[in-house]
């Protein structure tokens, strides 16, 4: 398991109404909208868009893993 590259990386996490386009700040404003008798949101509606990302040293490190591999094929 020590040869597993493992790269720092922050991910971001927006729920999102595809009916409407709401932006909801956590799952409780999500849940809450779902729950409401006074919406028609139902969990389909719900979008989970996720970003990655990755430091310039952590892409680095990633090209360099990516280059051994071939390498050693």
């Amino acid at each position: 398991m020590d040869d597993i590259l493992k790269i720092d990386c922050t991910t971001i996490t927006v729920l999102r109404n595809t009916r409407t386009n709401k932006v909801y700040k956590d799952e409780q404003e999500k849940d809450a909208d779902i729950a409401d008798p006074n919406t028609d949101t139902v969990a389909d509606h719900i979008a989970q868009d996720i970003t990655v990302q990755v430091s310039p040293k952590g892409l680095n490190l990633l090209q360099k893993a990516m280059d051994d591999k071939k390498s050693n094929t």
